[in-house]
């Protein structure tokens, strides 16, 4: 059994696998993360190892810990990875984008692929057909969004996301609404429609957990996978615990 632990810059999400699938699921947030998984650790005698994702990078010191019960593994550009990186400042690629650009070489081999990851922030990330990582970009997510018009502006309400109307607003809550909803669709089909001109075909791959405010319409024409990060950490794992 093999404890895989998601640390995002809100929730942590903790996953058991055994035998190559999925077998518990947590999610709390993130202050808490360690109450749960040593929990999980001390009522599971049998964890043959450890992979954890922190996109802050504040938390390798309470795994190391364990390092003597199993072998403990942080997601960086250092580890052994399944793809070429071109990144010009792979030091500073995040764990986040490593892990879900190695979870396509596993879920999508000699393809072109591009995976867009909707949670604080939007990130896009493209891995060729070569299985060379291309870069990408990173843009506020919805509740960043949000927050940055009510807090650099004077008179803008701080609103909970909701889904936009109409790409008019009739009324200032409208208005943001749709600017930030809409904002965010046509910022997505825009991104996908440049990697479809550039190369003969492309596969997209939708995930993170804002991606269920996105229209059915957009959802459809691409693939969801709500938990492709737990799927690229546990590759990430057995790579480079088995080499």
């Amino acid at each position: 059994m093999y404890l895989i632990v998601d640390l995002g810059n809100t929730l942590a999400k903790l996953f058991l696998y055994k035998n190559g699938q999925c077998v518990k699921e947590h999610k709390v947030y993130k202050e808490n993360f360690r109450d749960t998984a040593e929990s999980l650790i001390l009522s599971h005698k049998v964890i043959k190892g450890l992979i954890y994702s922190d996109v802050s990078n504040q938390v390798g010191d309470f795994f190391e810990k364990f390092s003597n019960q199993f072998p403990v593994i942080a997601v960086s550009s250092n580890m052994q990875l399944p793809f070429i990186n071109s990144y010009q400042s792979p030091e500073s690629l995040g764990s986040d984008r490593i892990v879900l650009v190695a979870a396509a070489c596993k879920s999508h081999p000699n393809t072109n692929v591009l995976i867009i990851d909707l949670g604080t922030c939007i990130t896009y990330d493209f891995l060729d057909a070569n299985n060379i990582y291309q870069g990408g970009a990173i843009s506020p997510g919805f509740e960043m969004r949000y927050k940055s018009l009510h807090q650099f502006s004077g008179n803008l309400p701080l609103l909970a996301t909701d889904e936009g109307q109409s790409p008019s607003g009739k009324n200032t809550e409208q208005a943001i609404h749709a600017g930030i909803y809409f904002g965010i669709i046509d910022e997505i089909n825009a991104r996908i429609n440049y990697y479809e001109l550039k190369y003969d075909s492309l596969t997209v791959i939708l995930t993170g957990g804002d991606a269920n405010k996105l229209p059915k319409t957009l959802k459809n024409s691409i693939f969801a996978h709500p938990n492709f990060m737990a799927e690229g950490m546990f590759h990430l794992l057995k790579l480079n615990i088995d080499s």
